[in-house]
Formats: C-alpha cells, sequence, structure tokens
C-alpha cells in the first residue's frame, strides 16, 4: 500500500540528514506508528509520503504508483492528514469545514450533503446538532472528532496522523484512541501514525517503527518490541510503559494501613 525504498532528506545539500535512506512498507489495512523522540524524522517521513515535503532521493509508492509521478495537489486530497493542531477554518462551521475537499473536487452539492452527514454521524456528532456550528464553540475532542471527518470526506483509504491526540485531557485522549482504532477497522483504513507517546504506539498500532537519527532501527509488532528489542535504544523506548504499569500495580497493591 505504502513503500518507502531508500527515502532521503536533506535540507542543507546533505550536510545533515533529517531522513537517511530509510525503508519501510506499510501494508493495506495496517495501523503503523512511527515512534521516536523529537527530532528524529517522523514528521518529515510522515509529510514525505504525500508530498508536503520532496525527498531528496529515493522512491516512495502511494497505492502502487510512484509518488512523483502524480500531481502533489491531487495526491493530497486523496490522503486523509489529521495533525495535532486540528486546523479548523475558524470562518467556516463544521459542515463547510468537512465538506472543503469534496468541493475542491467538483462534487455536486448534493452528495456532498449527504457525505456530511454520514461523516458526522460517523464521529458521534449528530449533523441537526452540529453541522451548524462554529469550530470555536467545541471542546478539544469535538475539534479533533471533526478533523478526523474531514480528512475522510473524500473517501480516502489512507490516512496520516502527526500527533492527532497530543494536545487532548488523558480522558478524550484515550476515548479517540479506542474510537479512531475502530474507524481503522470498520472502514478498512491504511494509516501512518506518528507519536512520541510510548503507550499509544503500543496501545493502538499492528506495527511500530522506531525511529532515531532520522533511520528505523526496528520494526514490530507491539509484542515484538516488549519481548525482542533489538538494542539498548528500542529497550529503553519500551521500558518506560513497563516502568508505569509496575508502578501502577504497586500502588494497586499497596495496603492501607488500618487506623
Amino acid at each position: 500500500m505504502i513503500r518507502l525504498d531508500s527515502v532521503s532528506k536533506s535540507y542543507d545539500g546533505g550536510t545533515t540528514w533529517a531522513v537517511r535512506a530509510l525503508d519501510l512498507h506499510v501494508r493495506e489495512g495496517e495501523l503503523m506508528v512511527l515512534l521516536g523522540e523529537s527530532g528524529c524524522g517522523k514528521t518529515t517521513t510522515l509529510k514525505m509520503i504525500n508530498r508536503l515535503i520532496e525527498p531528496t532521493s529515493g522512491r516512495i509508492e502511494v497505492d502502487g504508483t510512484d509518488a512523483a509521478d502524480r500531481n502533489p495537489v491531487d495526491l493530497r486530497r486523496r490522503i486523509g492528514y489529521v495533525f495535532q493542531r486540528i486546523g479548523l477554518f475558524p470562518h467556516m462551521t463544521v459542515g463547510e469545514n468537512v465538506a472543503v475537499v469534496p468541493k475542491l473536487l467538483g462534487w455536486p452539492k448534493p452528495k456532498i450533503d449527504g457525505r456530511v452527514d454520514e461523516l458526522l454521524r460517523l464521529v458521534d456528532m449528530a449533523p441537526g446538532e452540529f453541522r451548524v456550528r462554529m469550530p470555536r464553540n467545541l471542546s478539544g475532542g469535538q475539534q479533533q472528532r471533526i478533523g478526523v471527518a474531514r480528512a475522510l470526506a473524500a473517501r480516502s483509504n489512507i490516512m496520516l496522523m502527526d500527533e492527532p491526540f497530543g494536545a487532548l485531557d488523558p480522558l478524550t485522549r484515550a476515548s479517540l484512541q479506542d474510537e479512531y482504532r475502530r474507524l481503522h477497522g470498520r472502514l478498512g483504513l491504511t494509516t501512518v501514525m506518528v507519536t512520541h507517546d510510548m503507550t499509544e504506539a503500543l496501545l493502538m498500532a499492528d506495527r511500530i517503527a522506531c525511529m532515531r537519527d532520522g533511520q528505523i532501527v526496528q520494526v514490530g509488532s507491539p509484542h515484538d518490541l516488549m519481548t525482542r528489542p533489538k538494542d539498548d535504544f528500542v529497550r529503553g523506548l519500551m521500558q518506560t510503559p513497563k516502568e508505569h504499569a509496575d508502578r501502577l500495580e504497586s500502588i494497586f497493591q499497596k495496603q492501607e494501613p488500618h487506623d
């Protein structure tokens, strides 16, 4: 579905590399997480898939076609994109925000209206209540739901997500993680998601690509990475959720002193 072969990106003519000789295959229907510390090349890799950033070298194939051979604007309209700050247009209603890409694609108004209502119901936001609301009148979680709906509007089967839940409170974040995972399976999506949150990666991913200094260190299922880390770097990434789980278990087992 998505294949990166020896993909590299330098912003300074090759003196330094944001991404270096990266190979990655994302299977159809898979939720792949790019995991790593800030500055490791995760977002650069994500943006090269839909040509928001052009690679310096290498080949990126999307749905069987070399991305370099496709019109970049058309490519982006066919791929859903969700990011942390959501980016809803503040002067547009919820319905108008969701309808942006279908309008650009020239869909007729009845088809657009039907799609907007369909997507609002899909993300549990009643069209009659939310279609005419302005983004400023929505909670952070509601805004992020609209961001997901907008990304799905053109019937994209590929979704790119850049820290999509990072700005939300813990309860809302957990709820939307679960909801998106269900949507991913229900709609047969292929998703590439960037995060630096190890627990989020372990709970959401089919496979995780651990990145360091612009390169992939190890790719595997959450179970693989937890039980068979390739090196000390991956072991360190996986240690944080383990330590948190152990601390929570210790708190749970702790006996309260008797009066």
